[in-house]
């Protein structure tokens, strides 16, 4: 498999989410660097391999050195191969562990945590499982195709459907779903054994609690919602499916003649041109979804339809559940609508985010050029640009980065921070007392906590890391020096 490589360079998104507040008391900051070594250096890096675990401590990326391959985990080499597979490495959920696909003569071989797993005529991208105990993929041999999982072959088929997002994990890790092909028929296959077989199958769905499978079917002219086995009313089409959080409730869309209309709970709805995707809030006592009539979109939520509007965006349900809020667009100008009533128009609106507590919405708004952010109904200060806004743990705190002059800075509370080139992904504290986020001057990178600036300098925060609070009162990162070779994890200390 032939890699383009490139010289190593990182460069952090200037334009991220943005969080924070100023503590009333300036804290001490104690910083330490570890590093991963320098055994690495004289080889070239593949940068656009490398990646970063979800806890910001583990990072891994292909290497090359006298035209053989290998991969670099934590600063530590694997032996050397022929060829390194597209998308991998990759890490565990937790970030602890690792996996890569390398190709050593004529077969390809899955590694986990340095494992070698058998050799087959090609492998697919692994997938862990949400628990990161798991690891599965798919494989061909001769003219089949199998999953692996948990470096066991499960039954060969004439094909796997890797793009109906197979193999699946259920959310509690326990069980495994892929869609196959067999012959001319299509298989849902659940922890190794076969359904039912029908022309066509749609890509596996686990409810949230991993207590139903749920996929569609066609049979002849007919398609059909099947639900842990059981087949359920034939129609023409059907579309997107979703089940309540509590996995109580199942919703998709179907077709008769044409019309489209969701059901419930095998209860059919009202005929519409056209139906999106079920949403439900979080305690899912709340349904909603967009429909389309005679050229106008609208939502409804509940079983009520709202107003119609030339154009919908997303839809965002408050923690409790009590309130809902959605963009829309009409003559040309957005519109944020909470709980059924249209606020004040803008040129454009972005995402609705309710506070963790509820009490708060936020969101972004373009007007006249320049953009602002709209809190509990009030304007903000005009930008030339403005990220995504941010909400603290407890809800009492609340930010969003904003650019003027082309300077970046956070505002906090409604108040300004310093001004930078450039500033990274925010973190508050889990007890929402600090705030940290990195931030570009002068070429140096640095940390920022509570307005206060850390000693250390950095060619760069590593590109995927993020600031993360392993407790109220310690973080870390992954951070690059200035030769642009050698890695670091990055701790801080808190001291008050």
């Amino acid at each position: 498999m032939k890699r383009t490589f490139l010289g190593l360079f990182f460069i952090l998104s200037i334009i991220v989410l943005g969080a924070g507040y100023l503590c009333a008391a300036a804290p001490q900051l104690v910083e330490k660097t570890v590093s991963f070594g320098t055994a690495y250096t004289d080889w070239d890096v593949f940068a656009p391999s490398l990646v970063v675990g979800n806890d910001s401590r583990g990072m891994a990326f292909v290497a090359r050195k006298d035209k053989k391959y290998a991969v670099v985990t934590n600063g530590k080499i694997s032996p050397s191969y022929d060829s390194i597979a597209k998308d991998t490495p990759l890490f565990s959920p937790d970030g602890k562990r690792a996996a890569y696909i390398a190709k050593r003569g004529d077969n390809w071989h899955v590694f986990l945590d340095g494992r070698e797993g058998e050799g087959f005529e090609a492998a697919g991208k692994p997938v862990f499982s949400p628990d990161s105990k798991r690891l599965a993929y798919v494989a061909k041999k001769g003219k089949k195709q199998l999953v692996v999982a948990d470096e066991k072959k499960e039954p060969a088929f004439d094909g796997i459907a890797i793009k109906l997002n197979s193999p699946l994990f259920s959310p509690d890790s326990a069980h495994l779903a892929y869609a196959a092909i067999n012959g001319k028929k299509m298989v849902m296959v659940r922890d190794g054994q076969k359904g039912k077989d029908y022309d066509l199958i749609s890509a596996p769905l686990f409810s949230k609690d991993s207590s139903r499978l749920g996929y569609a079917a066609k049979e002849g002219d007919h398609f059909m919602f099947i639900d842990n086995g059981k087949a359920g009313p034939a129609y023409e089409q059907i579309s997107v499916s979703s089940y309540s959080p509590n996995a109580k409730k199942l919703a998709y869309s179907a077709r008769k003649g044409e019309k489209w209309f969701m059901v419930m709970d095998g209860k059919e709805g009202p005929r519409y041109d056209s139906v999106a995707i079920a949403i439900f809030s979080p305690d899912s006592t709340r349904v909603a979804h967009m429909a389309i009539r005679d050229g106008k979109q609208f939502m409804v939520i509940d079983g009520k339809e709202g107003p119609g509007f030339k154009a919908l965006g997303f839809l965002e349900f408050s923690p409790d559940s009590k309130h809902v809020a959605y963009s829309a667009l009409e003559d040309g100008k957005g519109v944020m609508v909470v709980d059924g009533k249209a606020g004040v128009r803008y040129d454009t609106i972005l995402f609705p985010f309710y506070s963790p507590d509820s009490r708060h919405l936020a969101y972004g708004a373009q007007k006249g050029g320049k953009w602002l952010i709209v809190k509990d109904g009030s304007e903000g200060p005009l930008y030339d640009k403005i990220s995504l806004p941010q909400f603290s743990p407890d809800s009492n705190h609340f930010c969003y980065m904003a650019q003027k002059d082309g300077k970046w800075r956070m505002v906090a509370d409604g108040k300004e921070q310093k001004a930078y080139d450039g500033v990274s992904i925010p973190a508050y504290s889990p007890d929402s007392k600090h705030l940290a986020y990195a931030a570009l001057e002068k070429g140096n990178w640095l940390v920022v906590v509570d307005g206060v600036e850390g000693k250390s300098r950095f060619g760069a925060i590593v590109k995927g890391a993020k600031l993360v609070f392993d407790d109220a009162a310690h973080l870390h990162t992954l951070v690059l020096d200035f030769t642009g070779k050698a890695f670091a994890v990055y701790e801080l200390e808190i001291k008050s």
